[in-house]
């Protein structure tokens, strides 16, 4: 039986959802519709979403911030998209959205393009699992390399380099590396990888997800790709890490790996 990805509410709609979004959604996903604002907190516990798609104004022009602002937080499962346009918004409109919490933007001017639509939700999906992951294992993580890790993690459903992390972080790739030295960590892009890592432990959380899934919501080549990398750094196939408890398993593997690296440069200085 096919795996249906979650849910997804759009707001500002109604009656049958738009073409634009059924063709783009992630592995056929069924969408939902709430015209007015008011209505979409029952909407949403009925639906059981997990992405919400959001103007700044619903059908009858009332606006959507506080209601965003809100459903962030009585609902942090659900991760949000922010409706805009290009050509009819203004600066203004994309700060306010970009305040009420949203994790992705999508543009009207790009919404005939299936692959653009669903790199948003993809992105605001894995945004929003990343934050609640970050806040678990943040406490763990050398003060120097935080930055590398948090961003790993809001990327993690793309391929990650150390070049496009190191302009993000407006550094060069050799202070990444020195960064990661000094604080005793794994070198940059072994510590990119854990965060994909992780971020497919979250995704393994969900027991009837199919790994090849998976492998396409973090944009892995392919499914044996995903494998390789998952066994690299674990030595553990999908399902032997599903039987542990992907969550707590991947955690644990990559705060040991932090640690192994300071006792291998402990014992190196020793010596």
């Amino acid at each position: 039986m096919k795996r249906e990805f979650p849910r997804i509410l759009l707001i500002g709609a109604n009656g049958t959802p738009p073409e634009w979004l059924t063709e783009a959604a992630p592995y056929g996903s069924p969408v939902a519709c709430c015209p007015r604002v008011s209505e979409c907190d029952n909407v949403l516990d009925r639906a059981g979403a997990l992405v919400m798609l959001a103007p700044l104004k619903d059908a009858d022009g009332e606006d959507t911030e506080a209601f965003i602002e809100s459903a962030l937080v009585r609902h942090p499962h659900v991760a949000v998209v922010g409706l805009a346009s290009r050509r009819h918004g203004s600066a203004d409109d994309f700060l306010r959205l970009a305040r009420s919490g949203v994790q992705a933007l999508l543009f009207d001017e790009d919404r005939q393009t299936p692959l653009t639509v669903r790199r948003a939700i993809m992105e605001a999906a894995t945004r929003r699992r990343s934050k609640s992951l970050w806040d678990d294992i943040a406490p763990g993580t050398p003060d120097r390399v935080r930055p590398i890790v948090a961003y790993g993690l809001r990327h993690a459903h793309e391929p990650l380099t150390v070049d496009a992390a190191a302009r993000a972080l407006g550094l060069h790739r050799k202070t990444l590396a020195e960064r990661c030295q000094l604080s005793q960590s794994v070198p940059p892009q072994l510590m990119l990888g854990w965060c994909r890592m992780l971020a497919a432990a979250v995704l393994l959380e969900d027991r009837g997800r199919l790994v090849d899934h998976i492998a396409l919501e973090l944009d892995f080549a392919s499914g044996t790709a995903f494998r390789n990398q998952l066994k690299r750094y674990t030595g553990l196939a999908p399902n032997e890490l599903r039987a542990r408890g992907p969550l707590a398993e991947m955690t644990r593997q990559f705060r040991r790996a932090i640690e192994r690296n300071v006792v291998a440069d402990q014992r190196s200085r020793a010596s």
